[in-house]
């Protein structure tokens, strides 16, 4: 069975060409939270 052109086009992320830029993309977001908010706490400590 192949998939059709539509299917194809659904399984591609919203930003990017595939799903692994994707999910770096997230994990630096979530790297970049756990830093600021480990700085906010060592700031106001």
């Amino acid at each position: 069975m192949t998939k059709s052109t539509d299917e194809v086009k659904e399984d591609k992320p919203p930003f990017f060409d595939s799903w692994s830029k994707m999910y770096w993309l997230v994990m630096a977001v979530l790297g970049v939270l756990i830093l600021l908010f480990y700085l906010f706490t060592q700031h106001y400590s």
